[in-house]
């Protein structure tokens, strides 16, 4: 990686398509639904995982899979977070990385190599980084990638590109070349989750890397491909559970940071 000094605030988040780590503030965001597995560990003390149906978690490390709905509280104002698109990692390293966040033995030593490389890149930064990059500074590996069927993968490639896009199943099945029903089924056996699920999380990930700059919301929601503010602001609010001018005024001082594979669609022309 190129060093590149963050801000003073020591908020930054490095972002590509297909990995994310945010040190920012956390907010008191409620139930979310991130399309990503995703790592969150509290700058100090521990943070309270809830999941329906499940009993509460604590802890300095917290892991949760993609598109489960949760809520995290957080002894500590600043939050470090990392997540990974599950489609670009294969479902036994997935699984291996919530086992580990999970077991008290691995846990602990995990959160600590967090918060240590945060406060060496805190002042030193890290532009032009890769996903492998992120996944042997944080995890101490690298992840296996995913194996999907070539037909998928140049859908998900298109979406990787440009994630506004107002791509519809028709569109992505006559690509392929295969019947709406047979292209929805094996996009979702392939890559574990439905295509609209798929779509929307594209797009709401997609605004991060804007949420830095001042500018009007409704524009910002047209530019990122929603019909209009209130549908923008209802999707925002399922994936992160914050108002999209929460999100926005608590990273007014935040630094982003961009990957070398780094997509922004509509947004970043």
């Amino acid at each position: 990686m190129r060093r590149k000094a963050p801000g003073r605030s020591g908020r930054f988040m490095l972002i590509s398509t297909e990995r994310v780590f945010y040190a920012g503030l956390h907010g008191k965001p409620s139930v979310r639904t991130l399309g990503a597995l995703a790592i969150c560990v509290p700058l100090h003390g521990t943070a309270r995982l809830e999941i329906k149906g499940q009993p509460p978690r604590v802890g300095e490390i917290l892991a949760v899979p993609a598109y489960v709905a949760h809520r995290i509280t957080s002894d500590s104002r600043k939050v470090l977070g990392l997540l990974i698109e599950p489609e670009t990692v294969c479902d036994e390293d997935l699984a291996e990385i919530i086992r580990q966040c999970d077991d008290p033995a691995s846990a602990a030593p995990l959160a600590a190599r967090f918060r240590e490389i945060y406060a060496t890149m805190a002042l030193s930064g890290a532009s032009g980084f890769t996903s492998a990059d992120v996944d042997q500074i944080f995890l101490q590996r690298r992840l296996r990638p995913r194996d999907l069927d070539a037909r998928i993968s140049t859908i998900v490639s298109r979406f990787q590109a440009r994630p506004s896009s107002n791509l519809s199943g028709e569109d992505c099945a006559r690509e392929v070349r295969l019947s709406l029903s047979r292209f929805l089924h094996l996009f979702k056996d392939e890559t574990r989750m439905n295509f609209r699920t798929f779509r929307a999380w594209k797009r709401g990930r997609n605004v991060l890397h804007h949420v830095n700059v001042e500018r009007n919301l409704a524009h910002v929601a047209l530019d990122a491909g929603y019909p209009d503010s209130t549908h923008f602001s209802h999707s925002l609010r399922r994936i992160y559970g914050l108002q999209p001018s929460v999100i926005f005024s608590g990273a007014r001082r935040l630094q982003i940071i961009n990957g070398r594979d780094v997509a922004r669609g509509t947004l970043g022309a």
